[in-house]
């Protein structure tokens, strides 16, 4: 069923009826935008990376997102920006273009618009505290031909050679403009998309459809079953207003389940709890995944070693559920009947995601293993919530992924560790409870017994990474 959708593609508005789940990339490559690539289409290589500007307290806010991966519905009332948006009217290169042909940092040149386009939506983006390094702003961007290095010193002279922290919004955006690095019709933006109407919440609803699909973020949905989308029983949550921001409300944090990774680990609220979020940032997926996925769909992806359930479970979260009329309420560690399977009936979508915020003497640690260290699936994941008073553990929450058909709240381990001074002997033992709580098998990221091995280490590492003074690894068994 198609739908009337809005929007500026580059310098043009866009009004058209679409079916909603029409694939951001296969959209813009009709109208012959052909910068964008179709790689790997599984979010992976960056081929298709554009930036999506949306309005937020007045201020147009750019991201990189993989279009490969994004519903055209997600991209209603904002501002898509592809390699050629960033063309200047007079065709010369601009300045990040340009570096890239002096660096020799382009052969085949099949990555090279999705690289050029990060670069750019890092300098859009370069006043923000803690996102002022360029080479992470390409780490969704692969290239297979020319070796990064000249990439990176394509991105190395452009930073040096524009410096723009401390800026304000108003001010960059000038300062970019004035640069070349953006058209001069980027000024007009913010003013245009304020007169853009967006729909709250849309369905596209088919007659003799089975199944109903709830869709945030899309970056799962969309790599597993983009064609069944389209002839789907969809409803998109994404622009539905309850279902976002963060919030402390007494003394508990409310994430809203269309809350990205990027909003969770950018939020001051979730930055004062964990100060060391952002050493766990660069685990989670690469920039444009994080820009996008959503903490509802990690949650209901349901897979037993998605990185923020593991997370989140070892807050002893609570998941609140929704069918649009009423609300309830179920802990995460209680939320996983069986592999792939929730307490979610198939009418309910899931509204917000709390935990009570942790006060006192508590520390928190997230470990994670996977056959590359960056932009990989987890083999074993695991996170710990603890509070000590006088060397003991009086409160603690541990999950752990990767070691059964769901993500798993180690009731047992947790157990035996409260009340328990913290010491080798004790993880020792902890270790051995643990592993008669967990199940894993041998699949291809790992056999069972690697597994069970991994998480044993990974119990140990989350307290000597915490107490190195207090556990040293020759104690551990």
């Amino acid at each position: 069923m198609n739908k009337k959708l809005n929007f500026i593609l580059n310098n043009e508005l866009i009004e058209i009826e679409i079916n909603p789940s029409t694939v951001l990339l296969d959209f813009i490559r009709s109208l012959k935008i052909t910068g964008a690539k179709e790689g790997c289409k599984e979010g992976d290589c960056g081929a298709c990376t554009v930036l999506s500007g949306k309005l937020i307290d007045d201020e147009v806010i750019y991201r990189t997102v993989n279009s490969c991966l994004i519903p055209v519905m997600n991209i209603s009332g904002k501002h898509v920006v592809t390699i050629e948006g960033l063309n200047q009217e007079n065709k010369e290169l601009n300045p990040i273009q340009q570096a890239f042909v002096d660096c020799g940092a382009s052969q085949c040149g099949f990555c090279t618009p999705g690289f050029i386009v990060s670069l750019t939506g890092y300098f859009l983006n370069i006043r923000k505290p803690d996102h002022n390094n360029v080479i992470d702003s390409m780490d969704g961007n692969i290239c297979r031909c020319t070796g990064h290095n000249s990439i990176i010193r394509a991105a190395e002279i452009v930073s040096e050679k524009f410096k723009i922290n401390n800026h304000s919004s108003q001010s960059s955006l000038k300062i970019l403009i004035d640069s070349k690095i953006i058209p001069e019709y980027f000024n007009t933006i913010k003013e245009r998309l304020q007169k853009i109407h967006t729909n709250e919440i849309i369905s596209s609803s088919l007659s003799g459809s089975k199944v109903k699909y709830f869709i945030a973020g899309g970056t799962d949905l969309f790599v597993q079953r983009p064609e069944e989308m389209l002839f789907s029983d969809v409803t998109f949550l994404e622009e539905k207003n309850n279902l976002k921001g963060i919030k402390n409300t007494d003394g508990y944090c409310h994430i809203g389940s269309t809350a990205t990774v990027t909003d969770i680990l950018e939020s001051e609220i979730i930055n004062k709890i964990f100060p060391d979020i952002s050493n766990f940032a660069e685990l989670f997926g690469s920039a444009p995944i994080r820009n996008s996925a959503t903490i509802g769909g990690n949650i209901n992806n349901a897979s037993p070693i998605g990185d923020m359930t593991a997370f989140f479970m070892a807050l002893n979260s609570n998941v609140v559920l929704s069918d649009g009329n009423t609300e309830r309420e179920i802990p995460l560690n209680k939320y996983y009947k069986s592999y792939k399977i929730t307490e979610r009936n198939p009418d309910e979508y899931m509204e917000s995601i709390n935990f009570k915020i942790p006060e006192g003497n508590y520390f928190f640690n997230f470990e994670k293993v996977s056959k590359r260290t960056y932009l990989d699936i987890a083999s074993v994941n695991t996170a710990v919530l603890f509070y000590m008073r006088d060397e003991i553990i009086t409160e603690i929450h541990m999950s752990a992924g990767g070691v059964s058909a769901v993500p798993l709240y180690l009731f047992k381990t947790c157990d035996y560790l409260k009340g328990k001074i913290l010491n080798a002997e004790n993880l020792n033992a902890a270790v051995s409870v643990s592993a008669e709580e967990i199940s894993p098998i041998s699949d291809a990221r790992g056999s069972a017994e690697y597994k069970s091995l991994l998480l044993s280490r990974l119990i140990f590492t989350h307290f000597i990474t915490l107490f190195p003074e207090s556990i040293e690894l020759s104690e551990t068994i």
